[in-house]
Order: C-alpha cells, then sequence, then structure tokens
C-alpha cells in the first residue's frame, strides 16, 4: 500500500518560518524554534513546550540525516498541531544519525489527544524531505512562503 501524505498547509504559517545566520548551537537553535512555534500559545504552555522539547530530544537526537531534524512534542493543553521551519545553510551540530549538520529543522507540536494525527504529520514531513531535490529548494528559497509552497507543493 503507498503511503499518503497528509496536506501540510494547515499546520504552517509563514510567521513559523526563521531563517537562522551564523553557526548556532544546537541548544540555541532549539530554544528559538520552540519559542517561534509557542509564541501563540497561552503563556502558561510556553515554557512546558520548551522543555517537552528538550525532554524529547534528551531521549535520542531528532536529527534524521541528510542535513534534516523533526524536533516534536506533545502536551495536553495546546490550541492545535503547527509546524514551524528553519533553514540554516551553515548548518547545526545536532549529533544526526549520519553526523552531517542540520540544515533543515522542522518543528511539530501537537496535542496529547491528537496522537494519531501527529503521526501523520511526522510521517508525511519525514516522508516529504527524504526528498533530495526537495531539500535543496529549500535551502535554496529566499523567502518565507517560497520555503511553504515548497512544503506544501513539491
Amino acid at each position: 500500500m503507498a503511503e499518503i501524505l497528509i496536506d501540510l498547509a494547515p499546520y504552517l504559517h509563514p510567521e513559523r518560518v526563521v531563517f537562522l545566520n551564523g553557526t548556532p548551537s544546537k541548544r540555541d537553535a532549539l530554544l528559538y524554534i520552540a519559542e517561534v512555534t509557542a509564541a501563540q500559545f497561552p503563556p502558561k504552555d510556553r515554557a512546558a513546550f520548551v522543555k517537552a522539547i528538550f525532554d524529547r530530544e534528551d531521549v535520542t537526537s531528532t536529527g534524521i540525516g541528510n542535513g534534516v531534524a523533526i524536533p516534536h512534542a506533545r502536551l495536553p493543553t495546546l490550541p492545535g498541531s503547527l509546524i514551524t521551519v528553519a533553514i540554516c545553510l551553515s548548518g547545526i551540530d545536532f549529533t544526526s544519525r549520519d553526523g552531517k549538520p542540520v540544515q533543515i529543522v522542522i518543528m511539530i507540536a501537537a496535542r496529547d489527544r491528537d496522537r494519531a494525527e501527529h503521526l501523520r504529520v511526522l510521517a508525511s514531513v519525514a516522508s516529504r524531505l527524504q526528498d533530495e531535490a526537495l531539500r535543496r529548494h529549500l535551502l535554496e528559497a529566499k523567502s518565507a512562503q517560497a520555503v511553504l509552497d515548497i512544503l506544501i507543493h513539491g
């Protein structure tokens, strides 16, 4: 059976696409991306989300290889699932499986009760990012809207 990718458009927004300059540490990059992700959450959920991201990363690196990391966390009180995209051309040492620096970070936030949806989003993101041409286009993108168009339309 062929894997069916879900439409990522409902989870994406230009305000949650960031371009990181310099060579940030993994910790600094995760903190910044998590803060961008949590900006629209109620204040009490922001710190809990950041903690959940770091707790998840402490279990094992979310650097999946080929310059990609997909940090993710679920909390019971989040307003819904969403994605933040970060592009870092200089790369981040993410202790990825393949040892290569990460240039594309896709952070996923979801509600605890939306486990099935969270897994579909995670699988769809991971599947899309296996495409070398798509990854190259993301790294060449010059705007947030271009990044979203590439993720949504390929």
